[in-house]
């Protein structure tokens, strides 16, 4: 699983399903994790969307209403769209069908592994299976996989901002921008120089594990900060806040986290930050919140810095 819980909702009546997803938003949120639905109107825009490949491996849960009007119903939606995603959770609903007769249209169309509900309680129905997934994922491996991914996507956008950062400044502020870039470096190879020449001396192998690449994306954190002190970034100097927030709050327990293994047959584990705090389930989700909020904020800078034009 992603930050994202990806969905595909069958309905038409979007403003009527634009209005229930927002409760069932705001309760993700709180969870650490993005409602992110792809809205179908009709069954040919569902095709199209489930020919793409890509996209299909991303869905974690598809919602059908049962009357889609024009003589579509619900099921030959879900007849379409399991043939493609066969292993994915689906939620049947209708506004004048009973559960119990749609499961009986299900059954008479040999659709099974179908959750059924009413429209009025779709809400409900979509936040509890959101849990029952959301409780399979709390291991630490499913949280390393989860964190890790969203904070590399974070870490390349911390690139492309400071690429088009780059790209705003004058000549000589190239020039210095490069010139910091090279400073990091510089700094670096005298602290692993000074690294090498001790482990040289060194039986222990964890030693030789810990020397890391040259220019890291710590490096990148603090060049992207620099930038934002600048007078030509100045309508974007709150951004800093984020980048800081990224920096303290984030990325130590995000490296602890990759570097932590659960063995096969272990309870549950627990990891220490640097403070000596167990990053416990309570403690994941809320560094999937803080991830979440910030993933926004640098999507927001990268945008405000032209990315996306």
């Amino acid at each position: 699983m992603r930050l994202n819980f990806n969905a595909i909702w069958v309905d038409d009546q979007l403003d009527r399903v634009r209005a229930q997803a927002h409760p069932i938003s705001e309760h993700m949120e709180r969870q650490g994790f993005e409602f992110n639905p792809t809205y179908c109107e009709s069954i040919d825009d569902v095709r199209v969307r489930i020919a793409e490949s890509v996209f299909n491996d991303e869905i974690d849960l598809v919602l059908v209403d049962w009357d889609l009007g024009n003589d579509v119903w619900g099921q030959n939606v879900i007849d379409e769209i399991r043939a493609k995603i066969p292993y994915k959770d689906v939620i049947f609903y209708s506004a004048h069908t009973s559960p119990d007769d749609l499961r009986g249209l299900a059954a008479a169309a040999h659709i099974d592994g179908i959750f059924y509900t009413t429209r009025g309680e779709l809400v409900d129905e979509i936040i509890n299976v959101f849990d029952s997934l959301v409780q399979k994922v709390l291991d630490l491996d499913h949280t390393r996989g989860i964190v890790m991914g969203a904070t590399s996507d974070i870490d390349h956008m911390i690139g492309e901002c400071l690429r088009l950062a780059h790209g705003r400044l004058d000549l000589d502020g190239k020039k210095e921008l490069v010139k910091t870039g090279i400073k990091f470096i510089d700094d670096r190879l005298k602290d692993f120089t000074k690294r090498v020449e001790k482990l040289r001396n060194t039986t222990e192998l964890d030693e030789l594990l810990e020397a890391h690449v040259i220019f890291s994306a710590h490096d990148r954190l603090h060049m992207l900060s620099r930038i934002l002190k600048l007078d030509t970034f100045s309508e974007h100097a709150s951004a800093r806040a984020s980048v800081t927030t990224y920096m303290q709050e984030v990325v130590p327990d995000r490296n602890l986290l990759g570097h932590e293994v659960a063995e096969p047959g272990e309870g549950p584990k627990k990891v220490l930050n640097a403070k000596g705090e167990a990053i416990g389930v309570d403690e994941a989700r809320e560094l999937r919140r803080t991830i979440l909020a910030l993933r926004s904020d640098f999507r927001a800078l990268f945008a405000a810095l032209g990315g996306g034009d």
